[in-house]
This record gives C-alpha cells, structure tokens and sequence, in this order.
C-alpha cells in the first residue's frame, strides 16, 4: 500500500507516498506546511508527540523530529522543554480576501491642461 493517513484526527490527515522520489522527509514537512497555511491547524493547536506520529505512519521517530525542528526554525512550530510542539500562534495568518478592484475615476468633463487640445471640438469634414 503506497499511500498511509495518520489517524490522529481529520486536521492532521497527512499522506505518505513510499513510491514517490520524494523523500519522506520533505513531503512530512510539506504536509505539514499546508495544514498550517490551509488553517486546518490552527495556532496553539497541540500537535502530536514525535513517538505518536512516527509509529501512526510507520515512519522513524528521528525523522519526525528532524521534520519537527525545520519547521521550528521556519517560524510554523514552537516548543518548550517538557511541553507539546504547538502551532505557532499568529505567524501565518489566514490570507486575506482578495481586494476588491476599485472604481474607475470619474469621466472628466474638461481637460484643463495645457497643450492639450479638445479633438472632440475640432471641426472635421465629412
């Protein structure tokens, strides 16, 4: 079976393919990476003990932690001797809606600058 779901909850589905070229490693963090972005975790959240999470994808503990640390030096984890990994909270805000694009600016009525003649005014013949 290539693909393996964690378990541990639907905010922490993360898919490991064996297959791939992609190292475990890397695609770990990235899955990672997107369920903070994404805000299916959101900052604060407890996240698993390294043990947990290795032994629920059947990975090495030594991986997860590797994986765990990048992402504390990222800014995404933060981490306190004798205390849960946590989300770190307020570092990757939801994205904001997109802007709204603005109105046109009025049509001028007349243009005052110099140099510029009024072409709409100038006699032509038909």
């Amino acid at each position: 079976m290539a693909i393996q779901w964690s378990g541990l909850g639907p905010e922490l589905l993360l898919w490991l393919d064996r297959g791939s070229g992609e190292p475990l490693r890397s695609q770990l963090e990235t899955g990672l990476r997107e369920a903070i972005r994404g805000g299916r975790l959101q900052g604060g959240e407890r996240l698993p003990s390294s043990r947990e999470l290795a032994r629920e994808l059947g990975i090495s503990r030594g991986l997860v932690q590797e994986c765990y640390g990048q992402l504390l030096s990222e800014g995404y984890l933060t981490s306190q001797i004798g205390s849960a990994t946590r989300v770190a909270t307020g570092a990757f805000p939801p994205p904001a809606p997109p802007a709204q694009r603005p109105e046109p600016p009025p049509r001028l009525i007349a243009d005052f600058r110099s140099g510029v003649p009024d072409l709409a005014s100038f006699p032509r013949g038909d």
